[in-house]
């Protein structure tokens, strides 16, 4: 699968997130006012980071979705798989509406990759073009090399996203049961958070388990019943 989306095209999956990756699927929490920059962005960069596993991919991907139903020229460059990629990859792209760079302090200290990172940059930014960085920690602390590229991740809007909280970890399930048309009874999603497991991706992982448990077992999802699953797999 390619890693570059365009209108019209497939983007990408991450996080093991099997449902189309948009704004619908993603709780705000604390993260309103980044969510909605996003989502209005008209042109400039926005830097966002946390800790994995709190969503800075699934906003970039939703993003990426929403640009392309709009049918907006958009690119989403992984760069947590750069081993597998060329820089050249971000060559050309100033030819889109939106280019999304997930991931880029892995890069971080790779000349090969910090200057067409910094290239790009101005060329997006002298165009007018939006460009939506994901990293795992703040522009400060990722240790580039170029300290030309250092400045520009922090000329523009930094968000830190911030942990969910339990409830609205419980609301995430959900929504993405509905996503996959199963219900997901609040006591249940409930005892999931509360008495499982408390990070989100490991949550969605179980939900992919209890799915395709409920489907086989042809039975709904009830404590008793998840706490069988959850012993035998």
């Amino acid at each position: 699968m390619s890693h570059i989306a365009s209108a019209g095209g497939q983007i990408p999956l991450a996080l093991g997130i099997r449902e189309r990756p948009g704004f619908d699927l993603f709780v705000t929490g604390e993260n309103h006012e980044a969510v909605e920059g996003i989502k209005n962005i008209a042109k400039g960069a926005m830097y966002l980071w946390a800790q994995p596993g709190n969503g800075v991919s699934h906003i970039l991907l939703a993003a990426c979705t929403q640009a392309n139903e709009q049918g907006r020229q958009v690119a989403y460059i992984p760069l947590a798989d750069h081993s597998q990629l060329d820089p050249q990859v971000l060559e050309n792209l100033d030819n889109m509406d939106m280019v999304c760079i997930d991931d880029i302090d892995a890069i971080a200290g790779e000349p090969a990759w910090e200057q067409p990172l910094l290239h790009l940059y101005n060329r997006l930014r002298d165009k007018g073009c939006v460009m939506l960085i994901g990293a795992h920690d703040s522009p400060q602390s990722v240790n580039f090399q170029l300290q030309d590229l250092k400045s520009r991740m922090t000329w523009d809007l930094v968000y830190h996203i911030k942990p969910l909280n339990d409830q609205d970890k419980i609301e995430v399930l959900q929504r993405r049961a509905r996503a996959r048309a199963f219900d997901l009874p609040t006591d249940v999603a409930e005892y999931l958070v509360n008495r499982v497991r408390r990070d989100l991706p490991s949550l969605i992982t179980l939900l992919d388990e209890l799915e395709k448990g409920t489907l086989a077992e042809q039975r709904k999802l009830t404590i008793p019943f998840v706490k069988g699953l959850i012993k035998t797999s």
